[in-house]
């Protein structure tokens, strides 16, 4: 199963780019893209490798209406942490090796449609999208409306995004503690009548209103507000972790989930070098008591017209979730239990992230006529991301996590008719 918590990270970064996106998109009558994007990362005792093919073409048959459909599948394989077990689990069972690791492959597929209505400066889209896996399905609808004001200097959006999802789950005791439900073993059955598999439904509501500014020629702001309100099965059904001696039960999180964040991003253009300087700054803090910062620079340089190239780095830190504990059995806080739910996710541990990347795209745009006799102009654009992970308390057993790195490669292709 995916894990949906990057999915609030994603949409902050997104929203920088939508008005310059949309705008060029709009003078042109068709535009198709593909995209390609490969994750590859092996941790301690782990591995994940995720290729994520993909495609869109939106078509703006009239001035006041305009048409997206986008598909794209994630392709994964690899092994996550399937029973977790913290030091101190580890130094009263010494030749016990309980942390264990399951094979993964999946695929999932994603599949969106998009309606724009424009009038004057302003812009009403509405979208539905339906994600499968054998363990996961999700129907999701997000209207949006964005305004162009005081000369086109500033626009206000804001959106709401509705998501109903069904997580797959093996069938536990009526009569069960939460201490004595099994993970599910794998995905056979899931949506099916077999009678040892069930759905656990997770409702996801979610809010965000953006005011981008243009100051001067050279200067330009976005603030963004995001709110979400998370309701239903949080947890991963397949992972494990030890609560006491020699009992492992699956890892228990609350139903209940509210997280906001706030963003501001600055955008200046350094004229005489024909480049641009970026900023963004973001806080992050939810109802599980995590909280994060996060702050990204950007250098982006024009080489003439068709190139443009840049750099970037961001750093990233959060608090744990208020329940978090790396070893359930292990006394009190901070390395014992801290409260009724127990979880062996690393992502909710206190870490620190380091992100290195850079970026290049070219643009052709032919003289005179078209390319090929078809496209009016076509570009492609490489990125190449690093990303470095630094965990505070999270251990395998009491063993560390190294080699905790990550490569993001993309590569997208896109002509314009």
């Amino acid at each position: 199963m995916r894990s949906r918590g990057p999915l609030l990270a994603a949409s902050l970064a997104a929203a920088g780019c939508v008005s310059s996106v949309e705008a060029s998109a709009a003078a042109q009558t068709a535009t198709a893209e593909t995209t390609h994007t490969l994750y590859a990362e092996s941790p301690t005792r782990t591995r994940m490798l995720v290729y994520t093919p993909g495609g869109s073409v939106k078509v703006d048959p009239t001035g006041w209406l305009g048409l997206r459909v986008a598909y794209e599948a994630d392709v994964v394989s690899g092994a996550t942490v399937a029973v977790k077990a913290g030091g101190a689990y580890q130094r009263n069972n010494p030749a016990a090796d309980v942390v264990t690791t399951a094979s993964v492959r999946d695929l999932r597929s994603l599949a969106t449609g998009a309606v724009s209505l424009r009038h004057e400066d302003v812009t009403f889209t509405t979208s539905y999208a339906y994600s499968t896996e054998r363990d996961y399905r999700s129907h999701s609808i997000n209207p949006a409306i964005r305004t162009d004001v005081y000369g086109h200097n500033t626009q206000l959006e804001i959106s709401w995004a509705k998501s109903i999802d069904e997580v797959c789950d093996r069938v536990q005791g009526t009569s069960d503690a939460v201490t004595r439900r099994r993970a599910l073993e794998d995905a056979t059955g899931c949506f099916t009548k077999d009678p040892l598999r069930t759905g656990r439904d997770l409702g996801v509501d979610g809010f965000q209103g953006s005011w981008s500014q243009s100051w001067t020629p050279i200067l330009a702001t976005q603030i963004v507000y995001t709110a979400q309100l998370i309701h239903g099965f949080q947890s991963n059904p397949y992972r494990s972790v030890i609560v006491a001696q020699g009992l492992r039960a699956q890892e228990h999180h609350p139903e209940d989930r509210a997280r906001h964040a706030l963003a501001v991003r600055a955008n200046l253009y350094l004229k005489p070098i024909k480049g641009a300087l970026r900023l963004m700054l973001r806080a992050y803090r939810d109802t599980w008591d995590l909280r994060s910062g996060t702050a990204e620079l950007e250098f982006e340089r024009y080489f003439g017209e068709a190139l443009r190239a840049s750099l970037r780095g961001r750093i990233y830190r959060q608090s744990g979730a208020l329940f978090f504990s790396d070893d359930y059995t292990g006394g009190d806080p901070p390395a014992g239990p801290k409260g009724a739910y127990f979880s062996g996710d690393r992502e909710l541990s206190p870490f620190t992230s380091a992100l290195g990347g850079v970026r290049a795209t070219y643009t052709f745009r032919p003289r005179e006529g078209r390319l090929l006799g078809l496209a009016r102009d076509a570009r492609a654009s490489g990125t190449l991301d690093v990303i470095g992970f630094s965990y505070d308390e999270f251990t395998l057993g009491g063993a560390p996590i190294e080699n905790a790195r990550a490569l993001v490669a993309g590569l997208s292709l896109a002509a314009s008719f």
